[in-house]
């Protein structure tokens, strides 16, 4: 084998290095935060009758934004869930310094909840026993929305009296908590939840969230990751949805919660009316001028982050003449948009297009002009025609399409065309038959492509044979007199 053979190879190796090493340097790895403070309860000691329990709370670390208003005291039962002893301290806060110094306050009032050791177990329904007991200390903003991240320490209790215990501050762990389909979701349609603990060797149990209380039973985590399945939700708007990584020893590892606010959208529908109120189908043919009334569904109700409904953008095919915004209700719905065909619109096939400024979600209105024209797939179509649509589908609902269709309206019998085509035709307009590969032919300016194509490939593989054997390496192995 010559030189060149070996310079050929090993560019070819360092090439396939290089590739894997930049897969591997752009692929993240989430890892835990290992950030530890220490608590200090003030009395370090005392009995379980005591209202409040301690005085005083401090923590080497602040807390973190925006849960600075507040700060919550909670006691881990045995049954592994936490039992209140006081909430609502708000001393020296916003705890955004370099640690936290609180007095908790000596009586309880609207805004604050104290309860001694013993009271603690008792609403829990948790006998009182001697034993080991996690402390925690939790954060909150000014709406009451709990820092998914605690504090910890620990107590002795013997008999009635507590005492503070010292112990190596537990690791620190993380949910993430992800939604299939990501963003959304058709209303009555599953959506899968999951939940990612880290690190992945913490023991514990996973639970799931949803208004009203927990979704299931407690799921214990392979690898770090759970599972849940949330039934579809029958209504427009948003849910709540939480998950929660509760330790099996709260003193080796630390709880940690994640919420997300996810939202539920109607099932598309599209309806145009005329200036006399009559129904318009998809890919009817309109006047210049005409005026339409549109009334589109499937929006979110809302915009992520907010409580405002996502902004509808409106647009012909061509882009001009430009259009107004339209604004969906609270239920994702736009009623009656005003839109009058351009009085100088080209005869042809066009669209009316509706996107959803967040959401991504689409709906296409298809209409002709003129006369002898055929209308045309709106290219920025994705809607599938699956008869049972992707929840979080922002293809088009384009109106009229029957048997599973993906036209933007009137194309039938499983079509993928934009009207007028018939019988499983994927051609945009008048095509007909059962065509519908990438390769397909779809007339002449299909051919002359595919036909200079075909000479540039013979042309080339022709050179090839020739250079191959003028070198004398057609059918031979080993070196070659030009080796």
């Amino acid at each position: 084998m010559n030189r060149r053979m070996h310079a050929a190879l090993l560019s070819v190796l360092a090439l396939i290095l290089g590739t894997g090493a930049l897969v591997l340097t752009g692929t993240g790895s989430a890892t835990a935060d290992d950030s530890q403070a220490a608590v200090t309860l003030t009395p370090s000691t005392g009995t379980t009758a005591d209202v409040p329990a301690f005085s005083k709370v401090q923590v080497s670390a602040p807390c973190t934004s925006p849960y600075q208003a507040s700060l919550s005291v909670f006691l881990t039962m045995p049954n592994g869930r936490d039992g209140l002893l006081a909430s609502g301290i708000t001393d020296g806060a916003p705890y955004s310094g370099t640690s936290i110094t609180a007095d908790v306050p000596t009586a309880a009032s609207g805004t604050v909840t104290l309860r001694s050791i013993a009271q603690a177990f008792s609403v829990a329904h948790q006998t009182l026993a001697d034993g080991t007991y996690a402390i925690h200390v939790q954060c909150k903003a000014e709406d009451g929305t709990a820092d998914p991240v605690m504090f910890t320490t620990a107590i002795d209790i013997t008999g009635t009296t507590w005492a503070a215990k010292v112990v190596t501050p537990p690791t620190t762990t993380s949910v993430a908590l992800t939604t299939d389909p990501a963003k959304f979701a058709v209303v009555d349609h599953d959506v899968t939840l999951t939940a990612t603990v880290t690190p992945a060797d913490a023991v514990g149990t996973v639970t799931f969230t949803v208004p009203g209380g927990n979704l299931g039973t407690a799921v214990t985590p392979v690898n770090g990751v759970a599972t849940a399945t949330l039934p579809g939700i029958s209504s427009v708007g948003g849910i709540q949805i939480g998950a929660k990584f509760t330790p099996t020893d709260p003193l080796k590892f630390a709880p940690s919660s994640s919420q997300v606010l996810y939202p539920f959208v109607a099932e598309k529908a599209l309806v145009v009316l005329d200036d006399t109120g009559n129904t318009v189908t998809a890919n009817s043919k309109l006047a210049a001028g005409a005026k339409l009334k549109v009334t589109v569904d499937g929006f979110l109700s809302f915009t992520p982050g907010t409580t405002t409904p996502e902004t509808v953008k409106v647009a012909w095919d061509s882009g001009t003449p430009a259009l107004p915004d339209a604004t969906p209700d609270d239920h994702g719905k736009v009623t009656d948009y005003a839109v009058t065909v351009p009085s100088d619109i080209a005869d042809g096939s066009h669209s009316l297009v509706f996107t959803g400024a967040t959401s991504g979600i689409k709906q296409t209105f298809a209409f002709t002009t003129g006369s002898g024209s055929s209308p045309t797939p709106d290219p920025t179509d994705t809607d599938t025609g699956s008869p049972s649509p992707d929840p979080s589908d922002t293809g088009t609902a384009d109106g009229g399409a029957s048997d599973g269709g993906n036209s933007a309206g009137g194309s039938s019998d499983g079509g993928s065309s934009a009207g007028g085509t018939s019988d499983g035709g994927s051609a945009a307009g008048g095509s007909s038959g059962g065509s519908n590969g990438p390769l397909a032919a779809t007339g002449a300016d299909g051919v002359i492509p595919m036909t200079v194509l075909a000479l540039l490939m013979v042309t080339a593989g022709g050179y090839a044979a020739y250079r191959v054997r003028r070198d004398g390496r057609l059918l031979t192995f080993g070196p070659t007199p030009r080796d």
